[in-house]
C-alpha cells in the first residue's frame, strides 16, 4: 500500500481504537470459525470415499453428524461476528461524520467560501455511505476471503503438489493484476465521488433557489446542468464498472480454466490409482475456495479503494485548520471600537485589496453609519469588527485593548447583527428567537418578541410560538422574518449592533414597525448602521464614506453637506435638501 493511502487508511482505522476490544472479539471468533469451513472439503472427501468404500452406516452417521454440528456451530458464530462488526460500524462511521460535521462547521469563513455547499452535503452523505458498506461488509468478507485462500492453499499443497502447481503459477499474474487495476479504480473513483459531489451541489443551489428558477423560466436550464453532471457521473461509474468486470473476466476465466485442467489431469490421477475420488473432490472443493477468493478479492479490492477515494476527500476537509473561538471564555461587555491602518484581502482573492488601509474610532454607545456604493467595503469591513475574518494587516481594538486578547467567541457574543437577508432555520418561530440566547425562558422570548413588534403577528397564528416557519424563513413575509431576527438581537442583548439595510425593500407599515424596534434595540448600545438609503442615517453621531475599499470622508450629516463631496452627491440624488 502506498504511503499516501495507507495514511488514509490510518485515518479511518483511528475511529475503530476507542471499539478495539469488540473487534478484536469479533475477529478471535471469526478466524476460526472461517477455518471451520476448511474442514468440510475434507469432510465432504471422506464420505465419498467411506460410500465407495461400503463403509458402515454408522460411520457415515458420525460423519454426517459431524459435518453438521460444525455447520451450526459456524453459522451461529458468523451471525454473532456480523452483528458486532455492524454494530461497531455504525458507530465509528457515526463518529467520522460527527467529527467531519463539527470540523466544517467550524472551519473559517475564509475557507469555507472555497467549498460549495452541496459538496460538503455530499461527503456527509453519500461519501460516508460509501465508506460504511466497505467497513461493514467488505473488510469482513475480505479477511474472510484471506483465510480461505491461504487455509485453501496450504491444505491443496498436502493434498497433492502436482495438482497445485497450475493454480500457484496462476496467482502473481492475477496479484499483478490486481496491483496496476487497484490504482487506476482508486483515481478513478475519486473522479467518480467528486463528479456525485458536484451533482449535490446542484441540487442544493437550485432548491434553494427555486424561486428564482421558476421567476426567470430556468427549470430546463437547470434540469439540463443536473443531466450534463450526472452523465459525467455515470461514464465515470461505468467505465469503473467496466474496469472491474474486465478483472473479475479474467480472474473467472484464469483461476477456473486451471481447475477444468487440474480435473481432467486428477480424473487420470483418479484412474491410475494414485489418487482417491474423495481426496479428488476434497482439492477441486479447496480449489474452488482458491477460486471463489481470487475472485471476489477484485469486487472487494475495488470497494476498498473506491472508498480510499472516499476518505481522501473527507481527509481534506478534516485537515483543514478550524477556527480557535474560545467558547469557555467569560463573557465581556465591548463597547468602543478602533480600527487602526487596517486592511484586508480575502484568502483566495489575494490580489484584490477589499479594504484599505481604514483608520476610524467608534465611542461607546455610538451611532455610526458606513455609506459606500455596493463593493466599497462596507460589509466586509462590518465582517471585521465581528472577527468572522482577521485583518492582514492593521489592527482592531475593542475597550482600546487589542482584539487579539479577546478570543472570537467573546467578541461575537458582544456584537449582534441584523443582516439585510434574513434567513431564518426551518423550525419554529420560537426555536428561532431563542437562537440568540437558547438558555432564555418563554417569558423572556415573548417579551423580545414584543419589544420586536412581532407578538401581534405570532399570536395571530393558530400554532403562535411553535409556528413553523418554513425552509429558510419562506413561510414568512419579509417584514415578519426582520422582526424575528430583531426579537433574537433583542434577546441575545448585544453591546455592539451592527445593521445591515435592514429596514431595505419593506412596505411602509413594515418599515414603521420595524423602525420602532429597531430605535429599542439600539437604546445603550455601540451601533453600525450600513447603508444605502441616506434617509435612515441622518441622525447617527457620525457617518463614514467608503469607497473602493477606504473610508474618504467622515463626519455628521450637516457637517458632511457642507463639505460638498461625494456624501453631498448622493444626498442631492436620492432626496431635495
Amino acid at each position: 500500500m502506498k504511503p499516501d493511502a495507507r495514511s488514509v487508511f490510518g485515518f479511518l482505522l483511528r475511529y475503530y481504537r476507542p471499539h478495539k476490544w469488540p473487534m478484536i472479539l469479533a475477529l478471535a471468533f471469526m478466524i476460526p470459525s472461517s477455518g471451520v469451513s476448511l474442514i468440510f472439503p475434507v469432510l465432504t472427501g471422506n464420505i465419498i470415499d467411506q460410500i465407495l468404500a461400503n463403509s458402515q452406516a454408522a460411520s457415515l452417521m458420525n460423519t454426517g453428524g459431524l459435518f453438521l454440528g460444525l455447520l451450526t456451530a459456524q453459522a451461529v458464530v458468523g451471525y454473532v461476528v456480523s452483528v458486532t462488526l455492524a454494530r461497531t460500524t455504525e458507530k465509528v462511521i457515526a463518529s467520522i461524520r460527527s467529527d467531519l460535521y463539527e470540523h466544517i462547521v467550524r472551519l473559517p469563513l475564509s475557507r469555507m467560501s472555497g467549498h460549495r455547499i452541496g459538496e460538503l452535503a455530499s461527503r456527509l452523505s453519500s461519501d460516508m455511505t460509501q465508506i460504511q458498506e466497505t467497513f461493514s461488509f467488505s473488510l469482513l468478507q475480505l479477511v474472510r476471503q484471506s483465510i480461505f485462500l491461504v487455509g485453501s492453499i496450504i491444505l491443496i499443497l498436502t493434498t497433492s503438489v502436482r495438482l497445485t502447481v497450475p493454480i500457484v503459477v496462476g496467482m502473481p499474474i492475477i496479484v499483478g493484476a490486481a496491483v496496476l487495476i487497484g490504482r487506476r479504480l482508486r483515481r478513478l473513483s475519486t473522479s467518480t465521488q467528486d463528479a456525485l459531489a458536484r451533482t449535490s451541489t446542484i441540487v442544493e443551489e437550485s432548491l434553494q433557489s427555486i424561486s428564482a428558477v421558476k421567476s426567470y423560466v430556468q427549470e430546463p436550464h437547470e434540469i439540463e446542468r443536473y443531466s450534463a453532471t450526472l452523465g459525467e457521473y455515470v461514464r465515470l461509474a461505468v467505465k469503473g464498472a467496466r474496469l472491474r468486470a474486465a478483472f473479475v473476466t479474467f480472474i473467472i476465466f484464469t483461476v477456473f480454466g486451471g481447475i477444468a485442467a487440474v480435473i481432467l489431469y486428477g480424473a487420470r490421477l483418479v484412474e491410475s490409482g494414485d489418487l482417491r475420488m474423495g481426496e479428488l473432490l476434497s482439492f477441486l472443493m479447496y480449489a474452488m475456495f482458491v477460486g471463489g477468493a481470487l475472485g471476489s478479492f477484485a469486487e472487494l479490492y475495488g470497494q476498498i479503494q473506491k472508498s480510499l477515494g472516499a476518505a481522501v476527500r473527507i481527509r481534506e476537509i478534516m485537515i483543514e485548520p478550524t477556527e480557535d473561538v474560545g467558547p469557555d471564555a467569560p463573557s465581556v461587555r465591548l463597547s468602543s471600537i478602533d480600527l487602526v491602518g487596517v486592511s484586508f484581502r480575502y484568502p483566495d482573492r489575494q490580489d484584490m485589496l477589499v479594504v484599505n488601509n481604514i483608520s476610524l474610532h467608534i465611542g461607546a454607545g455610538e451611532r455610526v453609519a458606513f455609506v459606500g456604493q455596493s463593493g466599497s467595503g462596507k460589509s466586509t469591513t462590518a465582517a471585521l469588527l465581528q472577527r468572522l475574518y482577521d485583518p492582514t494587516e492593521g489592527h482592531i481594538l475593542y475597550n482600546d485593548i487589542d482584539a487579539s486578547s479577546y478570543t472570537r467567541a467573546q467578541v461575537r457574543r458582544s456584537v449582534g447583527v441584523v443582516p439585510q437577508d434574513i434567513v431564518l432555520f426551518g423550525g419554529t418561530i420560537e426555536e428561532n428567537i431563542r437562537y440568540g440566547r437558547p438558555g432564555a425562558t418563554f417569558d423572556e422570548v415573548r417579551k423580545a418578541a414584543a419589544d420586536a413588534n412581532a407578538l401581534d403577528f405570532i399570536e395571530s397564528f393558530p400554532e403562535g410560538f411553535a409556528t413553523l416557519v418554513g425552509e429558510r424563513g419562506l413561510k414568512l413575509s419579509g417584514g415578519q422574518r426582520q422582526r424575528v431576527a430583531i426579537a433574537r438581537a433583542l434577546l441575545k442583548n448585544p453591546s455592539i449592533l451592527i445593521l445591515d439595510e435592514a429596514t431595505s425593500s419593506l412596505d411602509a407599515e413594515s418599515e414603521h414597525l420595524i423602525q420602532d424596534a429597531l430605535e429599542r434595540l439600539m437604546t445603550d448600545r455601540t451601533t453600525v448602521i450600513i447603508a444605502h438609503r441616506l434617509s435612515t442615517v441622518r441622525t447617527c453621531d457620525r457617518i463614514f464614506v467608503f469607497s473602493a475599499g477606504s473610508v474618504i470622508e467622515s463626519g455628521t450629516h450637516e457637517e458632511l453637506l457642507r463639505l460638498g463631496g461625494l456624501y453631498s452627491h448622493w444626498c442631492d440624488l436620492q432626496f431635495i435638501r
